[in-house]
């Protein structure tokens, strides 16, 4: 379907299946009616010149890489009738700026958002409690974020690469921090582990270079520091270690 230009999805259809337009390079616009419920896997994924898209009020379910690599999607609202989000649906979406996820959203899935490395901005709900790996990895225009409460793990490479990350807020419900989790966030200059954190992984932090401060809440409950974690962070003058590291 590389020479499909735009399409209607008649209101009689409910569901748009797995890759029903998957590598329709030349789609520019696409109109889904209210009736659709559910966007499959892969349904939109490398669709590269789609740039915007309206999904109804309807749907509930967005698929697996659902828009994988829609390389100029701009803009694209998430109703608040979604519930889930796919692993990888929005990877690669390199033109999108912003994003809002709507409060209906419980978790984020692996890769959802990586490499879209125009985002500068993601609304994030209270009702998130779960963010999986490398879910913002290569987000490299992003430059806050705050954690949702509940959330009670930072997993391996969620914000690596985030460059223009200068701000993140854990909250207190993080008990541990993974892999390479902000590695190489090389604006982020000062980061507060909460008490709660009993564990930061290998190469949490690895070549943050512009980190000049890194404070520990007392009482820290952090036991274990793993190899390499500040490797890199060349700005980085003094840090006091916890009594509790073991």
């Amino acid at each position: 379907c590389s020479s499909l230009t735009q399409i209607t999805i008649p209101s009689s259809v409910t569901s748009i299946g797995d890759y029903a337009f998957s590598g329709c390079s030349s789609l520019t616009q696409i109109t889904i009616p209210s009736s659709v419920t559910s966007i499959g896997n892969y349904t939109f994924s490398e669709c590269s010149s789609l740039s915007l898209i309206t999904i109804p009020s309807s749907v509930t379910s967005i698929g697996e890489y659902a828009f994988y690599e829609c390389s100029l999607l701009r803009r694209i609202t998430i109703p608040s009738s979604v519930i889930s989000i796919g692993c990888y649906a929005f990877r690669g979406c390199e033109s999108l700026t912003q994003i809002a996820i709507p409060s209906s959203v419980t978790e984020i899935g692996k890769n959802t958002f990586s490499d879209c490395s125009s985002l500068k901005l993601i609304t994030i709900p209270s009702s998130v409690t779960e963010i999986g790996k490398s879910a913002f990895t290569e987000c490299s225009s992003l430059t806050q974020i705050e954690i949702p409460f509940y959330v009670n793990e930072i997993r391996k490479s969620t914000f690596r690469g985030c460059e223009s990350l200068t701000q993140i807020t854990i909250p207190s419900s993080v008990t541990k921090i993974g892999e390479n989790a902000l590695s190489r966030c090389s604006s982020l200059k000062q980061i507060t582990i909460p008490s709660s954190v009993n564990s930061i992984e290998e190469s949490a932090f690895f070549e943050c270079s512009s980190l000049k401060e890194i404070t520990f809440e007392i009482p820290s409950s952090i036991t274990s520091i793993e190899e390499s974690v500040f490797d890199g962070c060349s700005s980085l003058t003094q840090i006091t270690i916890p009594s509790s590291v073991t």
